[in-house]
């Protein structure tokens, strides 16, 4: 299999372009985002009107939800065109202020945000020592106790769910065909996604990324200088077990 790393910037500026909006902008699952910002704001413990990191915030699915409840957020992310999309969501909200960066040197004062998200499996794309210099750019930002909250897939979901294709309708006669691989031994998971247009027409990108143990994300966060530590099964605070997603509230 081709992928043992992560893949390199290239492949994910291409990705994270009109091809991904084209992917998930009208996924099924951004009704549940307002709820899914909101619960991870609880966890953050960041009190209404407080200062909210959200990186990397992609379109604004949880970033426009947050400032439209009262927070004072600031969303981070490289895409251009995922930063359009976020404004054009916004439209106007005084309370969201978006930043066009990447996550590795963020442009933004230390200890100037209450609490930071990191959710919907926006960590991995880097390598280890990448990642970690992400995680203690965030922790640099965060205020003293202040929490990150990293909502993501882990190694233990990747290999209980072992199918190689996965189907998604998109509406309007579109399809999205997610194809995996994973390499055990690398941690990295390769995924080939196709949209394909009501048409008939194609069009694919393939990327690697690494796939964490919640153990190695608990090392990887003490590393980059956090205090405590815990794993969660949800933004509901419900167990963690192989077979939920992750979440990690990590306490300056």
């Amino acid at each position: 299999m081709e992928g043992r790393s992560p893949s390199p910037s290239q492949t994910w500026d291409e990705l994270f372009s009109d091809f991904y909006l084209r992917a998930y902008a009208e996924d099924e699952r951004q009704s549940d985002a307002e709820a899914q910002a909101l619960a991870a704001a609880k966890l953050a413990g960041c009190p209404v009107g407080g200062d909210l990191l959200d990186v990397a915030c992609g379109f604004g699915r949880h970033a426009v939800p947050l400032a439209r409840a009262g927070f004072r957020v600031v969303g981070v992310d490289r895409s251009e065109a995922l930063l359009e999309e976020a404004r054009r969501r916004a439209d106007g909200e005084r309370r969201l202020q978006l930043v066009r960066a990447d996550y590795r040197e963020l442009p933004l004062k230390d200890e100037s945000f209450d609490a930071a998200v990191n959710l919907f499996t926006s960590l991995g794309y880097l390598g280890d020592e990448e990642d970690v210099r992400v995680l203690a750019e965030i922790r640099r930002v965060l205020r003293p106790d202040g929490r990150l909250v990293i909502e993501t897939t882990h190694r233990d979901l990747v290999v209980r769910d072992d199918r190689e294709q996965v189907w998604q309708g998109l509406g309007a006669g579109r399809l999205l065909l997610d194809q995996h691989a994973f390499d055990a031994a690398a941690g990295v998971l390769q995924t080939t996604q196709t949209l394909i247009e009501g048409s008939g027409a194609r069009e694919s990108r393939t990327y690697s990324v690494r796939i964490y143990a919640a153990t190695e994300l608990v090392a990887m966060l003490e590393r980059a200088g956090f205090a405590q530590v815990r794993c969660l099964g949800g933004l509901d605070a419900a167990p963690f077990t192989p077979a939920t997603r992750l979440v990690i509230v990590a306490t300056r």
